[in-house]
Parts: C-alpha cells; structure tokens; sequence
C-alpha cells in the first residue's frame, strides 16, 4: 500500500508540476509579447526615442543650411568666372547661374533694376564687370533665417539667407574699385531641383577707390 501511495503522489505532484510550469510559460511569453508590442506601437514616445527624432530633425536641418550656403558661394565664382569676359568662362558661370537660380528668380543688385532668371543676370554681370581685367568676390558672414526644411519627398522647404560681400575690381590702369554689400536672398527647395534662389537683392554698404601700387623690391 506504501509504494502505491507513493506513486500516486509522486505523479500528482508532476501534474501540479506540469500545470504551474505551463502557466508561467504563458505569463512569461505574453509579457515579452506586451513588452516587444509596446516599443513597436509607441516608437519615439519614450525618452530615447524622442532623443532620436530630435537628432535626426538636427541632422537635415544642418545639411540643409550647409547646401543652402553652398548656393552664395558658388554664385561668387560664378560671378568671377563671367567677369573674365571670355565665350568659355561666360558659359560655365552661365551653368552655375541656372543650377543655384530658378528659372524665373528675381535677382537684383543696387543701382540695377531686377531682371528675370539667371540668363538675363548673365548679360547684367557681363555688362558691369566688362571694364575689369580682375574680380573677386569674397563672401562670409551668411546667416540663415526662417529655415523651413522639407520633412517629406515632396514637401517643399524655404529660409532666407544674408551673406557679406566684399568685391574687388581692378582694372588695366592699375585702379581698383572696392564694392561692400550684403547679399539678401529667399530660397526655395524642390524634389526636382534641390536648394535654389528664388530671389536676390544685393545692398550697397559702401565701396572705396585705391591705386595698386607696385610691388616693393
């Protein structure tokens, strides 16, 4: 009688056994399932993936205000290139011209009247730098405002941007003519097209006439 008292024990306690281990197998794979569906229906919802979201938000907006500058810096060897008043550099500074405009920007300077496109801004450029045999146009201090980036394919995005001049101009006498001016510029972007200007007006700060001298011995 022993040993069969015994073995109904001992197989009552494996069922006990058998049934408590399943329930806590079943516990244990729906709070895994709850935990795994928690971070998938709430991403970002969390403090690190806020973190992330603000990371990445940081990260286009710093590559747009990098491609957005890089627009005032070519359209300064643009310029130069035009002022060589040669067919090749007329037509390179020509192509530059028409990648940083859009085709129908207002672009304008002090003393000029605004024109249309970047093609009318070519015979403006040619006109005004036709006395010099030498320009440079350096360019700084630009600031970027009201920067809207575009957060989906097609979004578009905008800013504004105002960059220092300072031109030099010489000419075959040896004089030199020293333009300062601030560059004020609205800008656009397209799917197509990227970062563009859409307009531009340059301000006259103040200039200066000198006399190149000659190299001492």
């Amino acid at each position: 009688m022993t040993d069969q008292t015994e073995t109904k024990a001992t197989r009552s306690r494996r069922r006990l056994l058998r049934v408590m281990g399943g329930v806590l197998a079943a516990v244990g794979v729906a709070g895994v399932a709850q935990a795994q569906g928690q971070k998938v229906d709430s991403p970002g919802k969390g403090r690190h993936g806020g973190r992330h979201d603000s990371r990445h938000r940081a990260m286009h907006e710093a590559m747009a205000r990098q491609q957005i500058m890089e627009l005032r810096h070519a359209y300064g060897i643009a310029t130069d290139l035009v002022g060589k008043n040669t067919p090749e550099g007329i037509e390179a500074g020509r192509a530059i011209y028409r990648r940083i405009f859009t085709a129908d920007a207002s672009i304008g300077a002090a003393g000029v009247d605004s024109v249309k496109g970047p093609d009318a801004w070519v015979d403006i450029v040619k006109g005004a730098l036709a006395p010099y045999n030498a320009t440079q146009h350096l360019i700084g201090t630009q600031y970027i405002t009201n920067l809207v980036v575009p957060d989906r394919p097609r979004a578009g995005g905008s800013a504004h941007m105002s960059s220092y001049l300072q031109a030099w101009h010489s000419n075959a006498d040896g004089n030199l003519w020293l333009f300062m001016g601030t560059y004020e510029d609205d800008l656009t972007w397209s799917e197509e097209s990227g970062w563009q200007i859409k307009a531009m007006m340059l301000n006259q700060v103040a200039s200066d006439y000198r006399s190149l001298g000659k190299r001492p011995d």
